[in-house]
């Protein structure tokens, strides 16, 4: 609690332009933190509300994230709209993740594609953002819906929709297309194939787009999927189960691979989320409790580490003004403490110890050798494959001969090194304070 307090205070402090919105969102990080502690038990609030420890969990990472991706777009056109939208995507997400109905869940799922929408078209970089808008909602939008017909069918056949209702939701053995009941989700995490409008929403948006999308919103189709997954019963030995674990794997594999091969710094973070999430199903579908912590650690691994990758690629960008790998070499010789920043959030991104993200691996590689020993080979692979496109990131940008106009570069800001540093803290030395 301490801690927060004094990091919400150096946010603060850092700012130059200090404003409502700002203070609103350390105040309510503050709150979250003390919500944490208290939802260690697990609490129902007038039955719409819940409080456990990974309802407390995502809510702290939303508000943390707002908080840096708004100190990461200091200098932008039309403040006061974009304040707005900021703090609606903020209160949507935490709203999602407090709700004890699966049809209040669906509501504020959704709703947040209204605000983050606006934010793509209208701060966004190219007339492109027309149509990575549009991916997004309609991928979004459609596989949404067979979520809503899954909780109806629930409470159409006398169950309650709340998710607290376990044991009574736990016996419901009609629920043989669980697997198109969770599309919504496995297309927000997202799953491969499901993934394509996620590379074009990370390359239309802003900086606090970006951030907000990989750190949080992708964190619902992990939440609600961990959700949805205590009130259904499925085989493991299902075929519909294990083609769903085989594509799974064999996507994350495809996304490493991809991410060796771009060009595009923005590209190459939206295709690593890709991977990674591809573990955090992995963890959820095991349905053992190792799985599942496993999940929630690299939820809130990635989160942090996605949206300081994102953070980092808006400093260079507002150096060099181009994403393109080629023309973003030689940082080393341009401003060190950035180069500094991204040799530790890539060491975090392949999983380096002591960060989070190496805790979650080893809980769902023991979990997926459970379940199988080509499993765990595949995940292996998975491992080497981040690792190598982690070190493509750090060597293609920090090192080599920088390009010629390398004289005229900006220094970096002393802002854009903090958000660096406080996505990066986190994520090493929260394991210090897990229970």
């Amino acid at each position: 609690m301490v801690k927060s307090l004094a990091i919400s205070l150096i946010a603060l402090i850092i700012m130059k332009n200090l404003n409502m919105s700002v203070i609103g969102l350390s105040v309510l990080t503050i709150l979250s933190m003390g919500a944490t502690s208290v939802a260690m038990g697990g609490v129902e609030l007038n039955g719409l509300y819940t409080t456990d420890f990974v309802m407390g969990l995502m809510v702290t990472l939303t508000l943390f994230v707002a908080i840096l991706s708004y100190l990461s777009s200091v200098k932008i056109h039309r403040k006061a709209s974009f304040n707005l939208m900021i703090i609606s995507i903020s209160l949507i997400l935490v709203m999602s993740f407090s709700v004890s109905s699966f049809f209040l869940f669906f509501f504020f799922f959704e709703s947040v594609l209204a605000p983050l929408l606006l934010l793509i078209v209208g701060w966004g970089y190219q007339p492109e953002r027309l149509q990575a808008g549009g991916y997004m909602v309609i991928y979004t939008v459609f596989g949404s819906l067979f979520f809503l017909w899954g909780v109806s069918e629930l409470y159409i056949s006398g169950l309650s929709s709340s998710m607290s209702s376990v044991v009574s939701l736990v016996k419901k053995s009609g629920m043989s297309l669980w697997w198109l009941y969770i599309l919504g989700f496995l297309i927000k995490l997202p799953m491969y194939p499901f993934h394509l409008w996620l590379p074009k929403a990370h390359v239309e948006a802003p900086v606090a787009g970006s951030m907000l999308l990989a750190g949080v919103v992708l964190k619902l189709g992990g939440y609600g999927l961990l959700r949805f997954m205590m009130v259904m019963q499925m085989s493991l030995s299902s075929v519909f189960f294990v083609l769903l674990l085989v594509v799974n794997l064999a996507g994350g594999v495809y996304a490493g691979l991809a991410c060796v091969r771009q060009v595009d710094l923005k590209c190459l973070v939206a295709y690593s989320s890709v991977a990674h999430m591809s573990l955090v199903l992995l963890g959820v579908l095991s349905n053992t409790v190792l799985g599942v912590v496993g999940a929630i650690i690299i939820m809130i691994g990635h989160g942090l580490c996605s949206s300081g990758l994102f953070s980092y690629v808006n400093a260079i960008y507002k150096m060099s003004h181009s994403r393109l790998l080629v023309m973003n070499k030689g940082g080393l010789l341009v401003c060190p403490s950035l180069v500094l920043m991204c040799f530790l959030l890539s060491s975090s991104n392949m999983a380096a110890p002591p960060s989070l993200n190496l805790f979650g691996e080893i809980l769902v590689f023991g979990v997926g050798g459970w379940m199988s020993g080509v499993f765990l080979l595949i995940l292996g692979l998975m491992s080497f494959i981040s690792a190598c496109f982690s070190l493509y990131l750090y060597g293609s940008c920090c090192h080599g001969k920088g390009v010629s106009h390398s004289e005229s570069l900006n220094l970096s800001s002393v802002c854009d090194v903090f958000v660096l540093a406080a996505h990066w803290m986190p994520l090493n030395f929260m394991f210090m304070f897990m229970p």
